[in-house]
């Protein structure tokens, strides 16, 4: 009874913040969806994005016709609203700097399930600190990470990946969504001038899924890391090339 109690209260949950969150979207945001003829009709899906702010996670949430289960930084929450978003979508917490193999099996089960899994291939928000985490430091504390933990990218350059995405892309084999998302670091300074923001949701076509030959460790690694530039070619090719940082001589046509 008590199960069934929860299962009531998080699509209960889940419902509400649906229904305030594009309310106060339509608000603040001048939004635009491209490309929503795309989306598959069912799942196993995994849906890529950039991640330049803290608002891709929602937005995305919001404006696809289902509701990723997004992997998300165990250390984010601190915040109460990351756990209520966690809570209500069935967010993925995910240690990054290392393997995080509960994570990682997590996401699996759910893609086996036919369902949505979200990640953000670049790993995190700020490109400077990939270093750190690549090292296993807590990130959580950061002062310059601005008021609250916030941060955006504001250059919107996209990064290279880490190999978690690819990783879950290879070992699930489920089809792949590229997402980009455009105009979401101008949100957080817009809000605090009371400005609206022009925000535009570029949804690419699905592909996948992907193949590793290799048997040996070594070489294994390199394809997999081979495969995560790949899954990020699809996510540049949907950005004008001004945005594209290190994919912006890539011959992104090809792929």
């Amino acid at each position: 009874m008590r199960g069934v109690v929860e299962r009531i209260a998080t699509f209960m949950l889940g419902w509400f913040l649906l229904i305030f969150g594009r309310a106060a979207a339509h608000l603040l945001l001048n939004l635009k969806v491209e490309g929503a003829e795309r989306v598959p009709n069912a799942g196993p899906l995994i849906v890529i994005a950039n991640h330049f702010s803290w608002f891709d996670a929602p937005l995305l949430t919001l404006y696809l016709p289902f509701q990723p289960a997004f992997l998300i930084a165990s250390e984010s929450q601190r915040f109460w609203f990351v756990r209520l978003f966690m809570r209500a979508f069935h967010g993925i917490p995910i240690w990054r700097g290392r393997v995080d193999r509960d994570a990682l099996t997590a996401a699996l089960a759910t893609l086996r399930q036919g369902k949505v899994v979200g990640i953000f291939p670049e790993g995190g928000i700020d490109p400077r600190f990939a270093q750190r985490r690549a090292r296993g430091e807590a990130l959580s504390n950061r002062p310059e990470a601005g008021p609250y933990g916030f941060v955006s990218r504001n250059d919107a350059q996209l990064t290279h990946p880490e190999p978690g995405a690819a990783y879950l892309a290879l070992q699930s084999q489920a089809r792949i969504l590229p997402v980009a998302l455009l105009g979401t670091e101008k949100i957080l300074a817009n809000l605090v001038r009371f400005r609206r923001t022009d925000v535009t949701v570029r949804i690419g076509h699905p592909f996948g899924p992907l193949a590793v030959e290799a048997t040996d460790p070594a070489d294994r690694r390199q394809r997999i890391n081979h495969a995560a530039e790949q899954i990020m070619h699809r996510i540049a090719a949907l950005f004008p090339l001004e945005n594209r940082g290190p994919y912006r001589d890539a011959p992104l046509e090809t792929v």
